[in-house]
């Protein structure tokens, strides 16, 4: 039982120094030790309870007054960092990005309830954020405060009471003989046509094309053997956005596939291109390893990235949309209207006799 300076009793935990501050001590559920001092004896008295009685729920104030972004990174450093590899990490802070954006990111752990991740999770499905992309969020919100529950920052699962929205499924969809025929036409001026017919012809992922090497390519048994994929980004915080490969999505994804003969004039027209501007740029298309022997690359040999081919789709099938309204007006016909589609999409090839190749998208 402490007291203050003229003797009188102040109750357990709390004690007056001798400079007429007041102190409080509590040991927590931990065994750990915490003390705090204050003028006001009444608002030291409320703290004192609050602290003593979340340490007895499960709660720890020093941690639980950390926000849900900098748990974020705890939580990788803890967990995933050397567990998982570098394209998990990679797409895991992807997942977590709307949080950042969000109130919620900026929120202690203590204070996060259910209603405000759900606000999050209706803000996102108003945005337009598929099915797949929010529930991909709240899994990782979940596994999160799950641990933060296990290690006392919380005293519960905030996602225990979160309701997802709506599923709405989709058929996929993939291009048709017309809509590649005309998306090649117009893909014809632009750099990356030979990265969309070597796509078409093969039917891998787009990572996987523009992972290529001509190491893995066997001209002589007519053979392409799959089995990196190459991204760009960032994979720690604190560092810039680079090339990097992983192994194919999954252990069946690392395969061999037959080189047809329109890819096998494809890529050894791209051959001869890189040949040539390796003589124009000279050092300057000189590249380090591992990215040294690609078959997809820019000018300057640097390797290519989803988001420019991304882009370039995009600037393709507006181009050809408005061809094709200016011919259809002319020949007094509806228009054939070519859909946005992304490089991620599986892309159904037409020829007969490839359904087999393409099982794996």
């Amino acid at each position: 039982m402490g007291k203050d300076l003229k003797g009188k009793e102040l109750g357990t935990g709390i004690s007056q120094r001798a400079d007429g501050n007041y102190m409080a001590r509590y040991v927590d559920r931990y065994k750990k030790r915490h003390t705090f001092y204050g003028r006001d004896l009444k608002a030291l008295r409320r703290r004192l309870e609050k602290e003593r009685y979340e340490s007895e729920q499960g709660i720890i104030s020093s941690e639980g007054n950390i926000s849900l972004a900098e748990w974020f990174e705890e939580y990788l450093k803890l967990y995933k960092e050397g567990k998982v590899k570098d394209t998990t990490l990679f797409r895991i802070r992807q997942t977590f990005s709307p949080c950042k954006k969000n109130v919620l990111g900026m929120m202690r752990l203590r204070e996060i309830r259910a209603d405000h991740v759900q606000r999050l999770i209706n803000e996102l499905d108003e945005k337009g954020f598929t099915y797949g992309t929010i529930r991909l969020l709240k899994s990782l919100l979940n596994e999160m405060f799950k641990k933060a529950v296990g290690n006392g920052y919380m005293l519960i699962n905030p996602c225990d009471a979160v309701v997802m929205p709506r599923k709405v499924t989709y058929e996929p969809r993939f291009l048709t003989e017309r809509e590649q025929e005309m998306f090649l036409e117009v893909a014809r001026e632009y750099y990356h046509y030979d990265i969309f017919c070597v796509s078409l012809s093969m039917g891998a992922r787009i990572g996987e094309v523009l992972g290529l090497k001509w190491s893995d390519i066997d001209f002589d048994k007519k053979m392409i053997h799959i089995q990196r994929t190459l991204h760009y980004g960032k994979v720690q915080e604190n560092e810039s956005c680079h090339f990097f490969f992983t192994s194919p999505k999954t252990t069946t994804s690392d395969r061999c596939i037959p080189l047809l003969p329109e890819t096998e004039m494809i890529l050894k027209r791209v051959r001869k291109r890189q040949l040539r501007n390796r003589m124009l740029y000279g050092s300057q298309s000189a590249t380090t390893p591992p990215f040294d022997d690609m078959v997809f690359t820019t000018q300057q040999g640097a390797p290519v990235r989803y988001g420019d081919v991304n882009r370039t789709i995009k600037s393709v099938v507006l181009k050809a949309n408005l061809q094709e309204e200016e011919l259809a007006g002319f020949e007094k016909r509806e228009p054939f209207v070519l859909k946005p589609f992304s490089p991620l999409l599986s892309i159904e090839f037409y020829r007969a006799g490839c359904a087999q190749r393409l099982r794996h998208l």
